[in-house]
């Protein structure tokens, strides 16, 4: 029997568009490298995401680019081209026979796609601005700026993606706009130094961001309904000189919680993470953002959140979802457990011997080895 105490994570949440999760609990994004060579969903993941959605309320994908331009990740998924339909329906079907309501991350790495996975041999960015992760390479990692038509196209991906996943049957998408990819290099000065309608400003440089949530909201009124969910991943602040600091992140946040999304996204690694020096430093970067949406959309953190107590602490400081990633890779049946009152059981360590009952694929799992840790939530 439940343990009373937890009674909070598995009461019902409703979106801001009206949408009712059976409890607090969403899994987080997190990378697989186990795709067909294609680009296609693998029965790897097929049975990956399964294992995991049966208790959840909500799963989001990890990344699915939206472009032949933007793969940032070996045998990442794509959200375009028909020959993935098929891999794409299974996926949300999988997700959703488990009773989770199943989201699809959409993504463009810009500058921090890889070469020899994108279709030119150069990646694209705002201003041609190498990605910090490239910036010991060679001249090969600059990338070429994008065309104003070519931003317009690149819009128009993000919503042709949205209507492929309304037709596969997703419950809805994640705009992946953190963690350096192609959106965020627009918003941040660091990596926009474009002078046109792209950037320049803070206003111009959320333009980008801005457009994109309107396509997929066009492309949603189009062929779905307000059920239909639209999140948008944000990160706080940049490592860089000059790169996004909380001021800024704050004034898009602003203007995202007014665009009639579903939800906002916080990308850290802590949920109770504090800003960098400068800035203030009497909150968490998810009380300030917790503040700042209020009541205007629903808002999911996440971050180092082991145990029920540790979700149960995040509800009771007024943030209402918790994601949970790298936790669920190594405890699948976390929400169960809970509800069976064997919360005690929960496991939070990984052993070399656990992959084929975890069901983690082959490619997921040598990425786990290789880095003597787990993977991040990218």
């Amino acid at each position: 029997m439940m343990n009373q105490k937890y009674e909070k994570i598995l009461s019902p949440y409703t979106l801001s568009n009206g949408v009712t999760l059976a409890n607090r609990v969403v899994v987080a994004p997190m990378t697989t490298y186990s795709g067909n060579i294609d680009g296609s969903v693998s029965s790897g993941e097929l049975d990956y995401y399964s294992r995991r959605a049966q208790g959840p309320a909500m799963f989001i994908t990890a990344a699915a680019t939206i472009s032949s331009l933007g793969t940032s990740f070996p045998r990442q998924m794509k959200a375009y081209g028909e020959h993935n339909i098929p891999g794409l329906t299974q996926l949300a079907n999988k997700i959703k026979e488990k009773g989770a309501k199943a989201i699809l991350q959409l993504h463009h790495g810009g500058s921090e796609s890889l070469i020899g996975y994108i279709s030119e041999r150069r990646m694209v960015s705002p201003s041609g601005i190498v990605a910090s992760l490239y910036k010991d390479s060679s001249d090969d990692y600059v990338p070429r700026t994008l065309e104003h038509e070519e931003i317009l196209s690149t819009i128009q991906d993000f919503g042709r993606a949205t209507e492929i996943a309304i037709r596969v049957g997703f419950d809805g998408v994640e705009i992946h706009g953190a963690n350096g990819y192609l959106i965020q290099q627009f918003f941040s000065r660091y990596s926009n130094l474009r002078t046109d309608m792209w950037g320049g400003t803070l206003e111009k440089r959320m333009s980008f961001p801005l457009a994109v949530i309107e396509e997929v909201k066009r492309v949603r009124d189009q062929y779905a309904n307000n059920n239909f969910i639209i999140g948008y991943r944000f990160s706080p602040e940049e490592p860089e000189k000059n790169g996004l600091n909380m001021e800024e992140t704050i004034a898009l946040v602003d203007q995202l919680s007014n665009q009639g999304l579903s939800y906002l996204h916080l990308s850290v690694k802590n949920v109770w993470s504090m800003p960098r020096s400068g800035s203030n430093q009497t909150k968490t970067r998810s009380e300030i953002f917790r503040d700042v949406i209020a009541d205007r959309t629903s808002f999911l953190s996440l971050g180092s959140i082991h145990t029920p107590d540790d979700a149960l602490n995040v509800l009771e400081q007024g943030i209402p979802l918790f994601g949970l990633g790298r936790e669920l890779l190594m405890e699948p049946d976390w929400v169960r457990k809970l509800i069976a009152g064997r919360e005690e059981e929960i496991r939070t360590t990984l052993s070399r011997d656990d992959q084929q009952m975890l069901s983690i694929p082959d490619e997921m799992w040598k990425n786990i080895l290789s880095r003597d840790g787990l993977p991040a939530q990218r």
